[in-house]
C-alpha cells in the first residue's frame, strides 16, 4: 500500500489500523474531544503525561518506535502539540516590547532639560 506521494506505508500506518489501536486507549485514558485534536498537548501536566502514555502504549502494541507513531499521528492531524509554538514567542515579544519602551524612556545625554534638571551643565 502507498500514500498519495507514492511512498510505501506499513500496515500499522494505515489510518484504520491506527484508529483500531488508538480508540481503546482514548477510552482508557478518558480523552475527550474538545475541538483541538484527538490528542491535544499544551503545558498542562495531565495532558503531557496522557499523551506520552498513549503514544508509548501505541508504540508497544504496534511494535514501532515512539517517534514514528507520534509522527504518523501528527501527519493524520490526530496529535496536536502546541507547547513549542505559543509561550516562547509570546514571552520574547513581551520582552522586546519592554526593551523598546525602556529605550524610549531613557533621556538623551545631551538633552538640555535633563542636564538642567540634574545640574549637569
Amino acid at each position: 500500500m502507498s500514500d498519495s506521494s507514492g511512498a510505501e506505508i506499513s500496515q500499522w500506518m494505515v489510518k484504520e489500523t491506527l484508529a483500531e489501536h488508538l480508540t481503546p486507549l482514548l477510552a482508557r485514558y478518558d480523552v475527550k474531544w474538545r475541538g483541538h485534536g484527538v490528542i491535544y498537548v499544551d503545558h498542562e501536566q495531565y495532558n503531557i503525561i496522557t499523551a506520552h502514555r498513549i503514544v508509548a502504549d501505541l508504540s508497544a502494541s504496534l511494535g514501532v518506535p515512539i517517534q514514528l507513531v507520534r509522527s504518523r499521528l501528527v501527519d493524520l492531524g490526530w496529535f496536536n502539540d502546541v507547547r513549542r509554538t505559543f509561550p516562547v514567542r509570546d514571552g520574547v515579544a513581551r520582552v522586546i516590547d519592554k526593551l523598546a519602551s525602556w529605550e524610549a524612556d531613557e533621556p538623551e545625554d545631551d538633552d538640555p532639560e535633563t542636564n538642567e534638571e540634574y545640574d549637569q551643565d
